[in-house]
């Protein structure tokens, strides 16, 4: 983490240089800052492997991440008082060139003196006996790896909840399939992937169809001679001494010895491609069914190694296995008797905090077989967490192996995740707006969503973090730390000084974290506190069962004008303030002072006023002041917020003027009205890629259309009718690049098909009012895969989908269609159709017949309906759908 934080320090460095024209002497300084701070990471990820196991580097890797926090400080606050010099009068403006000399001459002071530590620290390493990167390994890694080296011999006895996982990967291994394939076992650490791996290696089937075996542990530390070796001397009985050939000639042998049988060779605990790399090539392809097998924790190195074979995910065990693999191990003298009632309810309650996962599972079962009092028991399951950590071989250092492989600019997005409420689902996009937010996403050259969006997936790839919704087209709409993990990144945040929690235990928070997360249950406007270094506060509300509509009245967690004035005075140096829920009525002028603001957060907290003081947030990235229905004016300072990238609003038609068309970087504009939009000249905004816009469409139509056309990157385009009909939306044909089209208000009649945009492949229709030959219309959209009818979308009694129709489909929802009594499906319609779900359709009498036909259907989800229509469905009408894998009932 030392790693991140001088990366980034660097970066601010960078930014500096082009936002200041610093004097030649005091721009070498900051040049040389850079230099030394470039140097120090050449050294950082060796130390901090080894700070588990020595002080010392503990405390040298901790100098290292306070110094670079020292040089964001200076900058920072260098920065917010040039910009105060900007605010003077005409007659202060005489004094202000003295203190302009006076604060750039105490800068490049400062710096000298920051880079004179860093030479001091750099220099002292030898001491501590850090090497540079890739040398060495710390002792406490090494014996954990020791630990866990695999065999498959010893296999585990209490096994709990993998005969099903077992004789799907037997099937898999042994099937009539002569292609040689590589296939994976992809899990979190700790969830049993080894085990598994082991029951099938040893498995009947398998020893009868390879007669050619072999298991090697590979780990972190691995070495491709000794894989090598190891593997031969399983495989065959070689002639030469392997200790005293090179990897080329061990690659030659081993090859030689497999080519012409059918082999498995099981690759446990994989880490890296480059270690699949090292060996692959000895692994001939005779297209004889022969197989190799790995475990990883990765998904992204299981699809390096066989793009074509679909990992196998391992899950969690469910709540009932999970208790019968702790009955095996906690009540291993009397596995029939829990002792006492209260004791099996303590037991359910540890089984619960492990969240499904073995490894905790069997440790916390195996510590409580020698204790069967209640209070112990009790004990154990308020103090899980320093349980797990305490053992420097357990669960937590096991997980934390997965920690610890983290490139350092992952690590940061890891940490940034435990500030999240347990089990909160985090929004995928207010989550990206966070880490750039954050400076945790590098600007060079590619789109910072997108490099954004990267990490997140890369975190998912290596099961650090869980997808807990998926979006129709596949990307991550929601995602979730394991429990567990949520420990790991709170123990790993508070020893690196990342961030803090407030929740129920109203102490003060330590001065050195530059993150605070605080939770409603903190009593924060009796609890304030000051810390000048602080850059990001949030506000989560953790009680789920407040009404929404009562909560503003008096709300115990409502922020006062003087709460925000006191973060204003307190926090100059804040880059994110998030209240999103927390009811403030009014932001007063006093945020103007929070120049380094690059996230504001102001959704649903029943906002009224907002002071024109925020045009002076010129680093402001995201404003979102959405969901404040009692908001009716935004000052019309938003074109000064030059850097602002996202920004979502009410799209209320009251006040003046709301000029956006310098906003060059903006990318989310959602919802705007019409009439301000028509103010503005949307060519200049050519980074705009999402819109939404409400009003009267009618009045002015073609040239709102045309206003929509000269959007040249947008994809994604939301139009709201109000007070009148939608005019004829042919215009839109020409917007080449969008892909999603939301449409709510009366449309009178529908473009034909080819007047549609060509690359739509998302359509959502809402109130629109529309009958069966709006239906003929949609059906033939050529590229259309999800298609949402929404409330009051369709008037008819009766849906046909034509033959043909819909020939490219993948989802499709209906949702309160209160009209809608029948539905048809033609021969060869929507044969594509993988999801389908039909929500509050209230007189839908059945499924129709054609549901027989929809081979590729692999998800049906039925909410909120009748009795009469469930009943039917899974009595008379189940034979329509048998084939589908996946129905939900709700």
């Amino acid at each position: 983490m030392a790693e991140a934080a001088v990366s980034f320090v660097g970066e601010r460095l960078a930014d500096i240089l082009e936002e200041i024209d610093f004097h030649t002497d005091v721009r070498k300084h900051v040049e040389r800052l850079q230099e030394e701070l470039v140097r120090m990471r050449c050294f950082l990820k060796d130390a901090e492997a080894k700070q588990d196991d020595d002080e010392r580097v503990r405390n040298w890797v901790s100098d290292i991440r306070n110094v670079a926090y020292d040089a964001e400080d200076l900058i920072d606050k260098f920065l917010l008082r040039m910009e105060s010099l900007k605010k003077n009068n005409f007659f202060k403006r005489s004094a202000s060139v003295f203190k302009e000399w006076k604060y750039r001459s105490n800068i490049a002071n400062e710096l000298l003196q920051i880079r004179g530590r860093i030479v001091n620290i750099s220099a002292s390493r030898e001491t501590y006996g850090i090497r540079n990167i890739g040398e060495g390994i710390s002792t406490a890694r090494e014996r954990l790896r020791k630990l866990r080296r695999s065999s498959p011999r010893g296999e585990e006895k209490d096994i709990v909840g993998l005969d099903e996982d077992i004789d799907k990967l037997v099937k898999q291994l042994v099937k009539t399939d002569d292609q040689w394939h590589a296939i994976s076992i992809v899990g979190m650490g700790g969830i049993g992937k080894t085990t598994l791996a082991k029951k099938v290696y040893n498995h009947g089937d398998i020893q009868a169809c390879f007669r050619s075996r072999a298991w090697v542990y590979v780990s972190q530390e691995f070495s491709s001679k000794d894989l090598l070796e190891a593997i031969i001397k399983q495989v065959g009985s070689p002639r030469r001494k392997l200790e005293s050939l090179g990897e080329e000639e061990l690659e030659g042998i081993l090859f030689e010895h497999l080519r012409k049988k059918r082999y498995l060779v099981v690759l446990d605990d994989v880490w890296s491609i480059e270690a699949w790399n090292s060996i692959a090539k000895a692994f001939p392809d005779r297209s004889n069914g022969s197989r190799v097998m790995l475990t990883t924790r990765n998904k992204g190195i299981a699809l390096k190694a066989d793009a074509q074979s679909i990992p196998y995910h391992l899950h969690f065990l469910s709540e009932e296995d999970g208790w019968m693999l702790f009955c095996k191990k906690a009540f291993i003298h009397n596995n029939d008797s829990y002792g006492s009632p209260q004791l099996e309810e303590t037991g359910k309650e540890i089984v619960a905090k492990c969240a499904g996962l073995p490894l905790a599972i069997i440790v916390v079962g195996g510590l409580l077989s020698t204790k069967k009092n209640l209070g112990e028991w009790k004990r154990v399951l308020s103090n899980m967490h320093s349980l797990f950590a305490r053992d420097a071989d357990g669960v937590s250092a096991i997980l934390a192996l997965s920690y610890n492989d983290l490139p350092y600019y992952l690590k940061s997005c890891f940490l940034h995740l435990g500030q999240f409420p347990e089990d909160r689902l985090i929004p995928s996009h207010k989550l990206f707006r966070l880490w750039i937010a954050e400076g945790l996403i590098p600007q060079q050259g590619e789109r910072m969503e997108d490099v954004a969006e990267d990490y997140l997936n890369e975190l998912i790839e290596r099961n650090m973090v869980q997808v807990a919704k998926w979006s129709v087209n596949d990307r991550v709409k929601q995602c979730r730390l394991h429990d567990l993990l949520r420990d790991l990144s709170l123990s790993k945040a508070k020893a690196e000084s990342f961030h803090e929690i407030q929740g129920c235990q109203n102490l003060q928070p330590s001065a050195k974290s530059r993150r605070h997360a605080i939770y409603s249950t903190f009593q924060w406007p009796q609890c304030k506190y000051s810390n000048p270094q602080l850059r990001s506060l949030l506000f989560f509300r953790v009680d789920h069962n407040q009404s929404q509509v009562n909560y503003y009245i008096n709300d115990p967690y409502k922020m006062e004008v003087s709460d925000l004035d006191y973060i204003g005075k307190s926090f100059k140096l804040l880059r994110i303030l998030e209240l999103d829920g927390i009811p403030c009525s009014k932001v007063s002028s006093i945020i103007g002072v929070l120049i380094h603001l690059k996230y504001l957060g102001l959704k649903e907290t029943n906002l009224q006023e907002l002071s024109p003081s925020i045009s002076s947030l010129r680093n402001l990235q995201t404003l979102d002041v959405a969901a404040n229905l009692h908001l009716k004016i935004i000052p019309n300072v938003i074109w000064k917020l030059i850097k602002l990238r996202h920004l979502y609003m009410c799209g209320h038609k009251y006040g003046g003027p709301l000029r956006v068309d310098t906003l060059l970087h903006l990318q989310v504009l959602s919802e705007i009205n019409v009439e301000k939009w028509m103010q503005n000249n949307p060519a200049k905004l050519t980074s705009l890629r999402k819109l939404g816009i409400r009003g009267n469409f009618s009045l002015k139509a073609t040239e709102i259309f045309n206003s929509i056309l000269a959007l040249v990157q947008l994809q994604s385009l939301y139009l709201r009718a109000e007070d009148a009909d939608f005019p004829p939306l042919t215009q839109l044909s020409a917007l080449q690049n969008l892909i999603k089209l939301h449409i709510r208000g009366t449309v009178r009649k529908l473009p034909s098909s080819h007047e549609f945009p060509p690359n739509l492949t998302q359509l959502t229709l809402e109130h629109t009012h529309l009958k069966q030959d709006s239906v003929r219309v949609i059906e033939n959209l050529p590229r259309l895969l999800i298609l949402r009818l929404k409330a009051h979308s369709y008037d008819g009694q009766k849906m046909t989908i034509s033959v043909n129709g819909f020939p490219q489909l993948e989802f499709l929802e209906f949702h309160s269609l209160e009209c809608l009594e029948e539905l048809n499906l033609e021969e060869g319609a929507v044969l594509r159709l993988r999801s389908f779900r039909i929500i509050n359709c209230a007189n839908l009498k059945m499924l129709p017949e054609g549901m027989k036909s929809l081979g590729a259907l692999r998800e049906l989800d039925i909410e909120e309906m009748p009795k009469a229509f469930v009943d039917r469905f899974r009595g008379e009408d189940f034979y329509k759908v048998q084939h589908v894998p996946s129905i939900l009932f709700v």
